[in-house]
């Protein structure tokens, strides 16, 4: 259960609680049990100095004309009555002539500055800066927040009750606002599009009135930190969904790949599994290899993230894995592929159909074949004889997969033109060129 001293509209909370009265305290309540919010008194604390002020009477503020005066040095300094105008948590013992912190005293989970909670500071020399110093603790402040709370609770009494329902009805809309931003990171990162959208007007593609009056709020909840903060947490889900379902199955087959990155080598993790014969291939996570990209490495790497994701490795059984042609991976002896079989025997390596299939995209000496000076005059001539427009044929990027599309058109918007020239060239019965274009047209 979250402890809130006061209700705060922009807090996304549990719309089912329910706020009661209890001896002027406000309490959580969810079930038969309840936990108090409000105060920490700290009884034994009260018995050392009695003369202090408690949650009835407040703090303990007496305005003397003459306090007791301490000697420092060749001076005698003493409390001032000025210093309660600046610090309404500060309060005066007259039995201990020292100065308290009210605040830390009575709201404090744990009385850690003995100081200002149980000792007292009695050295007037240095209390404008002290006081300066302990005004800006985390702790002070915390429990200067609970102080405020109490005081405004116990003003209002049963109003807190009645505003029961409006608090309910805030945190619904609030649950609401913050579930429209999750539905749209995840349909912007489903859908590969960056976070650019900064409109949500009338002409928007999306209205929702509720969406746009929160949207238009100084706090909206739409910044670069939220957004990753959100971002992390439904992939985190995302994670445990397919983590859950690997340990209900008990095996999986491995699928893994290197990229550099910005001066860092990334290794990508997939998992391929079954649920009911139908088969699921989820992305993991990236772990950064960029220490070492020898086989024990990866497989270093490969295991501490199966820790990391909770994985029950002694329980769950690899029994297939797939990576690309390169030794470090696919070799027998000493390889990956090798590397896992020592610890699942059963999983057997398969070369990955994809970098298999862009070898030979690449293989197809297309572009080779019409960068010669001669066969591009021609490629050109027969794209105005056929009334095409002119175009080129692309080298093929042999490591950048996106970079295929515009290949992929050009060889498309061309595909006449450069089957009439390669069966020109065939009739020409030129024994090296025929060689050359009988294979361009077979493996087309």
């Amino acid at each position: 259960m979250v402890y809130a001293v006061r209700m705060n509209s922009e807090v996304v909370d549990d719309p089912d609680i329910e706020i009661v009265e209890k001896d002027d305290v406000i309490v959580n309540q969810t079930d038969t049990d309840f936990v108090e919010t409000l105060p920490f008194q700290h009884n034994e604390n009260n018995l050392q100095h009695s003369d202090l002020g408690n949650l009835a009477s407040g703090p303990c503020r007496p305005v003397l004309n003459i306090y007791k005066q301490t000697r420092f040095g060749s001076q005698n300094r003493s409390f001032s009555s000025q210093w309660y105008k600046q610090y309404t948590w500060l309060e005066y013992s007259m039995k201990s002539n020292a100065a308290f912190c009210y605040a830390c005293r009575m709201f404090a989970d744990e009385l850690i500055d003995d100081v200002w909670t149980k000792k007292g500071f009695s050295n007037w020399q240095k209390l404008n800066e002290k006081l300066k110093k302990h005004d800006k603790t985390k702790r002070h402040l915390v429990c200067v927040s609970k102080m405020s709370g109490y005081l405004a609770c116990k003003k209002s009494g049963s109003v807190m009750v009645k505003q029961c329902s409006g608090y309910k009805e805030q945190v619904a809309k609030n649950r609401t606002y913050i579930g429209t931003l999750i539905d749209i990171i995840l349909f912007l990162g489903k859908q590969g599009i960056a976070y650019r959208g900064h409109r949500e007007d009338a002409d928007s593609l999306n209205p929702k009135p509720d969406f746009k009056i929160k949207f238009d709020e100084t706090t909206n909840y739409t910044s670069w930190s939220i957004q990753d903060q959100l971002i992390q947490l439904c992939a985190e889900d995302i994670r445990e969904t397919i983590v859950k379902e690997i340990e209900k199955i008990g095996f999986f087959a491995l699928m893994c790949d290197e990229a550099r990155c910005y001066r860092e080598e990334q290794l990508s993790i997939c998992v391929r599994y079954t649920i009911d014969l139908d088969v699921y291939e989820r992305f993991l996570c990236f772990v950064d290899v960029s220490k070492g990209q020898t086989s024990n490495h990866i497989v270093t790497a490969l295991f501490e993230c199966f820790e990391k994701q909770k994985l029950t490795m002694s329980k769950i059984k690899i029994i297939a894995q797939s990576y690309d042609g390169a030794s470090v991976m696919s070799g027998h002896l000493r390889g990956v592929q090798s590397r896992i079989k020592e610890h699942y025997p059963y999983a057997i390596y398969t070369h990955c159909m994809a970098h298999r299939l862009n070898l030979v995209v690449v293989d197809t000496s297309i572009y080779v074949h019409f960068s010669q000076p001669s066969k591009n005059k021609k490629l050109c001539e027969m794209q105005r004889n056929l009334g095409l427009n002119k175009g080129n044929v692309l080298r093929i990027c042999d490591t950048r997969w996106v970079c295929r599309y515009k290949n992929c058109v050009a060889m498309l918007k061309n595909y006449s033109s450069i089957l009439n020239i390669l069966n020109d060239e065939i009739e020409e019965q030129i024994d090296k060129v025929v060689a050359r274009a009988l294979g361009i047209i077979i493996k087309l």
